[in-house]
């Protein structure tokens, strides 16, 4: 029978294994990297989130000041690595493998047992949190793989005397929370006075090696913990996940250790062990082994039940936003469609995104309203709609030739969400058609201190100094030609005004006409929109776009607004289409909301649904 004080001993009733375990736990593991590869797909998260780090001095130094800075710069250089799919999910993996091995030897240690699903519980739990694309996870699960091997470290400790193990617990503790943070070293300082105090009952010693160790994060901040260390990823939903990820582990090493020792029915009527003087050692409870069959089927369901809830807590909204901004940067425009359509409310910086694909396709007085009846209803909003929408506006801009008001909308971006690649990337091409090299080589050296995007910000440097104008670049040529010519002082983005500016510089700017046709169809500008109809010549459509077409029936109905198709004609399925509408409206232009949402179905996607809808919110609204 082993004795209470062999706790570094492992008891073979309860080790399963490992050539059992090995492989549930690879199939575990194998699964859990696809799953991030195929399902979260990191490269979202990536863009979305767009997690700033750079391989600087200075950069570091933003983190040296505060505690579990250190792992929050750890995290960030981690996080480049979701720039390729594979490479995201293979980090994550590791890490997540990492903390599975060091909760299987801890526990091993300080409960006598490991049972499998209980040292898989965290990586679940991070696998879980990922799939919200908050952030988080990535440091979260660093910060507890830090604490786990920094007890780890500890246990050789063990074998000194009190006087010099509880300082070189004291240390070690100091140095975790310097690098992790407030949670993981509570977590560190918890299985730290387990190891010290729960295999020989002293608990007095818990008191001696705890209460100093709680004095190393008072006296750091003098008593008064901010915020930041209390919540460090933020609160609701990450609270619930770090909560859950640095708890598991105390309350399984507790109830682990509670639960009586299996052991064969036999053993129980061996005669109990003295100790050499005579005094009887102290046994353990103990019960007969459980079935063979039962240890596989536990871990089994609860790996089920695990995976289950992982894959049901999966943001799918996040994810499309997350992949919209990756699809318009590679300039993939349907892709980019595709998944806007899955949303049931467009944000403002997916529907900005939408509208450039859009006429990517040729299809942005065709189908706009397809996304403009979900979404805001603006199609240059400036900071109108908040300075997250500023960045997914740059990209529009740079294209209809405005790079005054893409260098305005990057500063406002750069400024609330730091200096992203992209970011920097696109400020570096607006001081390139600025003629300004001097100031697009600072972005672009910047740029070279990013992972993975040196090699490349290191050509266009050298380009810069062969090449100021960058002359040869296809996309940036097109740009020059679209450039307005005439000032425009303006205290927000008034798009009517800087669309008729574009035209009037570059009349060929078949970009700035749609667009400003877009916008008519937006304000419900009948007569503006009727008076453009003509130069549709100057562009060599082929027919009259749909929702044109619906603008014009529609004006001429309720205003009487006359138009010259020059020769062009309606088609006869756009005719039936709206008598239809007026026959479902049944002419009253004053319904409520609710009402109109019958007419979903069959008009949802037309300006016409757009147009009703729109007015029986302005007459709804208190103001």
């Amino acid at each position: 029978m082993q004795k209470p004080a062999d706790a570094d001993k492992i008891v073979p009733s309860f080790a399963e294994p490992w050539a059992r375990e090995a492989p549930v736990v690879l199939l575990f593991f194998l699964s859990f990297f696809l799953y991030v590869w195929l399902r979260i797909e990191p490269i979202a998260e990536y863009y979305s989130e767009g997690v700033v780090f750079f391989l600087s001095r200075a950069f570091l130094n933003q983190f040296l000041s505060y505690p579990g800075g250190l792992a929050e710069y750890g995290a960030a250089f981690l996080a480049q690595f979701n720039r390729q799919n594979w490479l995201g999910a293979l980090v994550f993996s590791a890490l997540s493998a990492l903390l599975f091995l060091a909760a299987r030897r801890l526990l091993r240690r300080a409960a006598g047992g490991a049972p499998l699903f209980v040292c898989l519980a965290p990586s679940l739990v991070l696998l879980a949190w990922r799939g919200r694309y908050d952030g988080h996870a990535l440091a979260a699960g660093l910060a507890l793989g830090l604490a786990l091997w920094a007890v780890w470290i500890c246990l050789p400790s063990r074998r000194f005397p009190p006087w010099l193990r509880w300082p070189v617990v004291w240390a070690i503790g100091a140095a975790l929370y310097y690098v992790d943070g407030l949670w993981p070293y509570l977590l560190f300082l918890f299985l730290a006075a387990w190891f010290e105090a729960a295999p020989v009952r002293k608990w007095l010693n818990l008191a001696a090696l705890a209460l100093p160790a709680l004095l190393i994060p008072a006296c750091w901040h003098k008593f008064q913990i901010p915020e930041h260390a209390l919540d460090p990823w933020g609160r609701g939903e990450p609270q619930l996940f770090s909560g859950l990820l640095f708890l598991l582990l105390p309350i399984g090493t507790v109830v682990l250790a509670l639960l009586p020792q299996p052991r064969p029915p036999a053993e129980d009527l061996a005669p109990r062990p003295r100790h050499p003087q005579g005094a009887r050692v102290r046994v353990s409870r103990a019960r007969p082994q459980s079935p063979a069959w039962m240890k596989p089927a536990l871990t089994l369901g609860s790996l089920l039940i695990g995976g289950a809830l992982v894959w049901g807590v999966l943001d799918r909204a996040k994810k499309n936003l997350g992949q919209i901004e990756y699809y318009a940067a590679i300039k993939e425009p349907e892709r980019v469609l595709a998944l806007v359509s899955r949303l049931k409310t467009v944000t403002p910086e997916a529907e900005i995104r939408a509208q450039l694909a859009l006429y990517h396709t040729g299809r942005l007085t065709q189908d706009l309203f397809v996304f403009a009846n979900r979404g805001s209803g603006v199609l240059l909003p400036g900071t109108q709609l908040g300075l997250l929408a500023c960045r997914s506006q740059i990209q529009t801009l740079l294209e209809l030739g405005h790079v005054n008001e893409a260098e305005h909308q990057a500063a406002e971006a750069i400024e609330s969400e730091g200096d992203r690649p992209d970011l920097l990337r696109a400020l570096a091409h607006i001081y390139v058609l600025k003629d300004h090299p001097k100031a697009a080589a600072v972005f672009l050296n910047r740029l070279r201190q990013v992972p993975f995007q040196g090699d490349a910000a290191a050509r266009w440097l050298a380009e810069l100094e062969q090449n100021p104008r960058f002359t040869e670049d296809h996309d940036l040529d097109l740009v020059r030609s679209r450039m307005p010519t005439t000032d425009l002082p303006h205290g927000a983005m008034a798009a009517e005004v800087m669309l008729n500016q574009l035209l009037h510089t570059n009349p060929r700017n078949q970009m700035a006409f749609e667009y400003l046709m877009a916008q008519y169809l937006l304000d419900g500008d009948f007569k503006r929109l009727a008076q453009h109809a003509g130069q549709l010549d100057d562009f060599s459509y082929l027919a009259i776009p749909r929702h044109i077409e619906e603008a014009l029936l529609l004006g001429q109905k309720l205003q009487g607004v006359e138009f010259d198709l020059h020769g062009r004609k309606i088609r006869p399925d756009t005719l039936r289409r709206f008598q239809g509408f007026c026959d479902a409206l049944s002419g009253s232009a004053a319904q409520a909301p609710v009402a109109l949402f019958a007419l979903v179905p069959d008009f949802g996607d037309t300006f016409w649904y757009y147009y009703y809808l729109r007015l029986a919110r302005r007459q709804a609204s208190p103001g």
